[in-house]
């Protein structure tokens, strides 16, 4: 998001817990390992941590490989990731292997040729290695692209239309996408020039042909699903309820309580709203800035009170209970990120302490910690 990122934006063998290796080492070797896009504290640099386990099955923070800008995250597809530099670290995407993080694969501009906007890429969903979708939050086109193109001149393969959804600065702000049963579901923040005062939606494509589904909404103009929550920064599939839930995330600046974790219902596209951040009076969590889905039944959010007073919670979905986190360092803290790996564990980004942490939401515990050096922010998985 615009502006949630904005706010988001040594050797440590002394622990038990964690360690970390520099960026001299010739090669880092990736097999089922976290990825991590990392800023420096004054947003000056950034660059990315390999956490992976060595022989003996400890896990290891490999840090500070390939420096680059801040303003940047990753995504992640079978073994191989793609680091995002977005509109203040060159507005590229870069590719590397798992079997080498430190050596680039390619680099190709996510901006129009010829043109001086800044695209600002902000996402990459796969469909296979040969086809991608690229969010482009700083235009109103999203890019059809294959990922496995040996030239620049053959990374982009199409379109996707989005300037319906535009509003008075020209772009519908798109955020985050995921694709389930063969279609693709874009969020859009629908900002005007940063101010949350449109619907958010939820756009659908279809993977095959790349051609917008109507949800049709009665009443509706547009194609997609209206949010009732605004500044959408996470949409996530959990397929046990066939059910895709959204965060939305409100407005920093001014302070508006908009957001809230909302739930669309696959089979009906029909929305409930099952976290509302509040108003003006009274907001129990402060924003919600970020969502992480465990299972059907058990969600993390973090609420932001404000700048360093973030604290993770936990959903249980049975009961509606949420209850702040029990590891201390995430309560009042900094939090820029949750992700869930394939063990259903929960990956906090702790930007306070230059630390991912790991948790069992079974019993809301810290099973690890690994110091990245420079602030971790996205963190996503390749096999």
């Amino acid at each position: 998001m615009k502006n949630t990122k904005l706010i988001s934006l040594l050797l440590s063998l002394l622990t038990l817990i964690s360690c970390s290796q520099d960026s001299a080492t010739s090669s880092v070797i990736v097999d089922k390992a976290a990825i991590v896009a990392t800023v420096a504290a004054d947003y000056s640099s950034g660059a990315h941590a390999v956490i992976s386990k060595d022989a003996n099955g400890v896990r290891i923070a490999t840090n500070d490989l390939v420096p680059t800008g801040s303003d940047i995250t990753v995504s992640a597809n079978g073994a191989d990731f793609y680091r995002i530099e977005r509109a203040f670290a060159g507005n590229n995407i870069t590719k590397f292997s798992g079997s080498d993080a430190q050596t680039p694969i390619w680099q190709y501009s996510t901006n129009d040729a010829g043109s001086a906007v800044l695209s600002n890429p902000y996402d990459m969903i796969f469909v296979s290695e040969t086809k991608a979708y690229v969010l482009r939050n700083g235009s109103s086109i999203a890019w059809v692209v294959n990922p496995s193109a040996t030239t620049e001149a053959e990374f982009k393969i199409g379109e996707l239309d989005l300037s319906a959804y535009a509003d008075a600065d020209g772009v519908p702000e798109m955020s985050a996408g995921m694709i389930v049963n063969g279609k693709l579901y874009i969020a859009l923040q629908r900002l005007e020039n940063f101010a949350v005062t449109q619907v958010a939606y939820v756009a659908i494509f279809d993977v095959n042909t790349d051609q917008e589904i109507d949800a049709n909404i009665p009443g509706d103009t547009l194609m997609g699903i209206p949010l009732q929550t605004r500044n959408p920064g996470n949409i996530i599939y959990e397929p046990v309820s066939n059910s895709i839930f959204v965060q939305g995330t409100g407005s920093f600046w001014p302070e508006e309580f908009t957001g809230g974790i909302e739930k669309i219902n696959l089979a009906t596209l029909t929305t409930t709203v099952i976290v509302d951040d509040g108003d003006a009076v009274t907001h129990p969590y402060g924003l919600i800035t970020e969502l992480a889905v465990v299972s059907d039944s058990i969600l993390y959010f973090v609420g932001y009170a404000a700048w360093a007073d973030n604290t993770l919670y936990k959903l249980d979905l049975n009961t509606a209970e949420i209850t702040p986190t029990g590891v201390v360092s995430l309560v009042n803290g900094q939090i820029s990120s949750l992700s869930v790996d394939s063990e259903g564990l929960l990956w906090v980004s702790d930007s306070a302490n230059a630390t991912v942490r790991i948790i069992d939401p079974a019993t809301d515990t810290e099973v690890d910690a690994l110091y990245t050096n420079l602030n971790p922010e996205k963190v996503v998985f390749v096999k």
